[in-house]
């Protein structure tokens, strides 16, 4: 019996080891799908000019940030004017503030440099889209000083992003004259849930984002140009093949964007220094039918329909702008797409920044980048 003893503990032990690799595999794919807590960051004094925070590679990062803190304050951060190793602080020029700075001991870094679209100075309106499960709200933003465009603009945030995160483009399709339908969509703490807290990586959130190319059409817009920054530049594209109104669709500007997921799953585990495996078994459990439902996703994801860097789908003149810097989606993706595309895609390269922060570091070359793409689609009149 000697045998059969042993046989049923080389059962145990592969069931044991089957069962790990399934758990890693959830566990590492729930990390791609669900959006991660973003970590505060301390607060250590402030005064009118300055602020004073704990130091870490996003706060000692070049550029004009925000920062958000308390129910809704929000400040606006520039250059360092100060930094010491030994305590790890960093003070940075403050730029302007809207609550209560001074008592707060807590705040979260981020590339939104607008608190919200009265931040801009221009006529806007909360709207409420129409999207499966509810009403998506959005913002409509008309630009200043001009007659209004039959362009409109559609600006789509990324993963764990918020609508705010994207007002950065917003000043490039306002020197245009374009107006702006700021959105939201599915999972993102705003618009209606419908499939849980995860993410499809864009296979079922182009369709919350379609409302909005609806409601452009619905207030005479003739032609669209999406905005897509990293998650939204996923959307972005999946539109462009399966929107009802695709045909509006003009022009893509794309910020840091998923063009691969397997490029960026890969990318994530480098980054955390985790075997190749892992990101594997990230992939196969959201690939798999029975995987995809114990992470929370409604159907698996097809990763061949999310793969753009492969030739003859792109449709739609595009501009992507992304840093190597970016240690999310690697830059080599969107070589790649732009490979794939020659005579479609225009990708600049900016100087070094982190994950969709290219506006940041740059904001005046950012916004003339874009107002030069958009303004060579056609002629002044068309445009106007």
């Amino acid at each position: 019996m000697d045998w059969l003893w042993g046989l049923v503990g080389v059962v145990a032990v592969a069931t044991l080891v089957r069962w790990g690799v399934r758990s890693l595999g959830v566990v590492a794919a729930r990390a791609v799908v669900v959006p991660r807590r973003r970590h505060p960051t301390r607060i250590h004094s402030s005064t009118a000019t300055t602020v004073a925070l704990d130091a870490s590679r996003q706060t000692l990062h070049p550029g004009s940030f925000g920062l958000r803190f308390g129910a809704d304050g929000h400040a606006l951060v520039g250059d360092i004017r100060g930094y010491d190793p030994g305590e790890g602080i960093v003070t940075r020029e403050l730029l302007g503030v809207t609550g209560d700075l001074a008592t707060a001991d807590r705040g979260h870094w981020g590339g939104d440099v607008h608190a919200g679209a009265d931040a801009l100075g221009r006529w806007f309106a909360d709207v409420a889209l129409p999207v499966p499960g509810g009403l998506a709200p959005a913002w409509e933003i008309r630009a200043a000083g001009r007659r209004p465009s039959t362009t409109w603009a559609v600006h789509i945030h990324g993963l764990g992003g918020t609508r705010a995160s994207v007002l950065r483009s917003v000043v490039a399709a306002d020197a245009l004259g374009m107006t702006s339908v700021v959105v939201s969509y599915r999972g993102d703490g705003e618009a209606p849930a419908v499939d849980g807290r995860c993410s499809s990586l864009g296979a079922r959130e182009w369709a919350d984002v379609d409302a909005a190319l609806a409601y452009a059409r619905d207030r005479g817009a003739e032609r669209v140009v999406l905005f897509g920054w990293s998650l939204g530049g996923a959307i972005a594209l999946q539109l462009t093949e399966r929107s009802a109104h695709r045909d509006l669709i003009e022009r893509l500007v794309l910020i840091g964007p998923v063009t691969d997921w397997r490029a960026v799953i890969r990318q994530g585990a480098r980054e955390r220094r985790l075997p190749g495996f892992v990101a594997s078994a990230a992939m196969r459990t959201l690939y798999d039918e029975l995987g995809s439902s114990r992470v929370g996703l409604p159907e698996p994801i097809d990763f061949a329909q999310l793969d753009w860097t492969r030739p003859d789908r792109l449709r739609v003149p595009t501009l992507v702008i992304h840093s190597a810097g970016d240690r999310e989606v690697p830059l080599s993706a969107s070589v790649m797409f732009a490979m794939a595309n020659p005579s479609l895609v225009r990708l600049i390269e900016t100087p070094p920044a982190e994950h969709t922060w290219e506006y940041n570091v740059d904001p005046q070359g950012f916004t003339e980048t874009v107002v030069e793409f958009l303004a060579s689609a056609r002629e002044d009149d068309r445009l106007g």
